[in-house]
Parts: structure tokens; sequence; C-alpha cells
């Protein structure tokens, strides 16, 4: 089909149907351009076509759950098992493997960027907008409670321990290591 609209490009108006072509090729360069685009501001949803699937089912398990290591059924880890490698590929989660069962014993959440990009997508905006403007406007000295965030909010613990992560990543703050506690301190 590209060779067609080449020729159309060239003869121009001397066809009287070229401007119908014309206006399929623009029609087609621009649904490219967008896939581009699409592809740059989201590419982890583009690394597979099944990757919001996939996405959707985890984070529903994590807000069921509410814990980093999740199980499935064997169905689940049938059908995506692809979609699963590329998440493990890129290091945002890890799967519990043996040589012959992939995913024996569930997945872990390994990456708090991935969990806040889920959170992103699938997550109530207003409740998470309004607990990110806690966090970063969180002063010096100043201890949060994460497990009260996170029930004032209605978010899961491990999206606030995410944040918490990433905030301190930044030496914004500091997270307690403990498994039991979830505070915050702010830093700078």
């Amino acid at each position: 089909m590209d060779w067609l609209f080449s020729i159309v490009r060239i003869a121009g108006s001397a066809f009287p149907y070229a401007s119908i072509f014309l206006q399929m090729q623009a029609e087609i360069d621009n649904k490219r351009l967008s896939d581009r685009i699409r592809k740059f501001e989201d590419p982890i949803g583009h690394m597979h076509d099944d990757i919001p699937r996939v996405i959707d089912e985890i984070y529903n398990n994590l807000k069921t759950t509410d814990k980093q290591t999740l199980s499935f059924d064997k169905a689940f880890y049938d059908e995506f098992r692809r979609p699963l490698a590329m998440l493990e590929s890129q290091g945002f989660i890890k799967g519990n493997h043996s040589i012959s069962v992939p995913f024996y014993a569930g997945l872990e959440l390994i990456d708090p960027s991935f969990i806040l990009y889920m959170a992103a997508l699938l997550e109530n905006q207003i409740n998470m907008q309004n607990f990110i403007k806690i966090v970063d406007s969180c002063e010096p000295g100043k201890l949060l409670n994460g497990t009260d965030l996170a029930s004032e909010h209605y978010l899961p613990k491990t999206v606030v321990k995410a944040v918490f992560k990433v905030y301190q990543s930044k030496n914004l703050g500091i997270t307690s290591k403990e498994t039991t506690v979830l505070h915050y301190v702010g830093r700078a």
C-alpha cells in the first residue's frame, strides 16, 4: 500500500482521486505518530498486548490482599506467561520459580515505581492526590503513620509503602524497615 501513496504524492492532482489517497495517507501517518507517542508515554503498557489485562489482574489482587507477594491460579500464569516474563525481565516483579513450575509460589512486586504505575492507572486519583500531597508536604522530623494514612485514603498499604520508598530514594524522608510498622519521617 505504501507504493500507492508514494505514486499519489508524486502524481499529485493529475489523478482525480489523488486527494482521497493523500487524506488516507495523512490519517495513517497520524495514527502511526499517535501510536509512537503512546508507546513513549506508556512504555510498560506497550511491552505486550496483554500487559494492560495483567496489570489490572495484579492490581485487583493487590487491593484485595494488600500484600507485595501475590498468588494467582494456574490459569492466570498459563495465559499470561509471556507478559509476566517481560515484566520480570524489567525488574518490576519477581517470580518465585522452580525448574518445572514457573511462579510456583506466586510473584512479588519488587519495584515501587511499578506499584505506583499501576496505582496511577487503576486507583482513585483523588485519594492518591490527597495522600501524595500529605507526603510531599511532610516537614523534616515529622512522623507519618502509613497504616493510618492508608485507611484514611482507602489505599492499600503496599501503595503507601511504595510512595514512601520513592520519596526515600530521593532522600526526602526515611521509611521504616520493619515489616509490621509502616512509618515515614520527613527529611527535607
